[in-house]
């Protein structure tokens, strides 16, 4: 007997539940703008998905799978906190009137929509991005929701610049703050139960997690901080949540780990030598173009030896005598 989901509604149900502990630890340490946004995110999602079905002509019924709804949770978290409600929108209309629908509808996009919503903004508004919020800050948590709406609703973010750091843990040598348990256990423990009712693969992110940690030493880390690395940046929550995507990563076993391993490589790439302080989007995008080149791959790894290609294809194995 299994408890896997067995529906669509299910599965989403699922994924958002599987999101509320690590949602709930972030809402802990930065406070009501972390519920602020999130709710934000999903009015949105609802209304471009409502104003695709509408233009489509087909019925709202559709809205019960609840796709809209972990996209909207997913977009929350990926975005960074305090990021104007119109590029919240816009991420949205990525996400779903151009990734999703763009491609013909649920189960048809190339891309992670998450991930094109979020590279959307992060590619045209960069400047209009809030700053990383210093980890030990705590003035958000005194902020009222009336006061984040408001900040929320300007044009541009406005994140004052005592509370923003451009520095990681690394930089300035705290890796014992807490703020490192904060980001990334509760998708832990979320990942691992929806490992456990098989809605995704578990391969995908230990495979990830563990190609950033071999790159980050490759390139010079050394092995505690690239252990730590690995609990920045959302790392943790894209490894389980978003790449593991059924409809943007490989459907063979062996073609999921060349995924994986690949996304982690770039995103420690892009971390150290990129234009951007976090790679993962860009690294977890240029897998999933990558996906069917993948899958091609397994399949011939998997074939006999005398069947790939740049052997002899009439060779026939010599039959057993009896």
């Amino acid at each position: 007997m299994t408890l896997s989901p067995k529906t669509l509604p299910g599965i989403m149900c699922a994924v958002t539940l599987a999101l509320l502990p690590g949602s709930w630890q972030y809402a802990q340490h930065y406070g009501d703008l972390v519920w602020l946004q999130t709710g934000l995110c999903i009015s949105f999602a609802l209304l471009m998905e409502s104003l695709c079905l509408h233009l489509k002509r087909r019925s709202f019924s559709e809205l019960g799978n609840l796709s809209w709804l972990v996209c909207g949770l997913l977009l929350a978290r990926a975005l960074p906190l305090l990021t104007p409600a119109w590029l919240l929108a816009l991420a949205s209309m990525g996400a779903i009137m151009i990734a999703k629908y763009g491609c013909g509808g649920l189960g048809k996009n190339r891309l992670n929509p998450v991930l094109v919503g979020l590279g959307l903004v992060s590619l045209c508004f960069y400047q209009l991005l809030p700053a990383g919020i210093a980890a030990a800050a705590d003035w958000t948590r005194s902020l009222s929701i009336e006061q984040a709406l408001s900040l929320q609703l300007r044009f541009s973010a406005a994140v004052p610049a005592d509370m923003a750091s451009g520095a990681t843990s690394l930089v300035t040598d705290q890796l014992s703050q807490p703020m490192a348990m904060n980001q990334w256990s509760g998708y832990l423990f979320g990942g691992l139960a929806l490992a456990l009712l098989n809605v995704i693969r578990l391969e995908i992110p230990l495979m990830m997690l563990t190609s950033t940690l071999l790159t980050g030493i490759a390139l010079g880390l050394s092995p505690q901080e690239s252990l730590h690395n690995l609990t920045m940046g959302g790392m943790i929550f894209a490894a389980f949540f978003i790449a593991t995507d059924p409809v943007t990563s490989p459907d063979s076993r062996i073609g999921r780990l060349l995924f994986a391993a690949t996304a982690g490589a770039l995103t420690e790439l892009v971390r150290m030598y990129g234009l951007y302080a976090d790679g993962l989007c860009f690294a977890i995008l240029a897998a999933n173009l990558l996906v069917p080149q993948f899958d091609q791959l397994a399949r011939r790894l998997n074939q006999p030896w005398y069947r790939r290609a740049g052997n002899n294809h009439h060779f026939k194995p010599r039959r057993q005598p009896g």
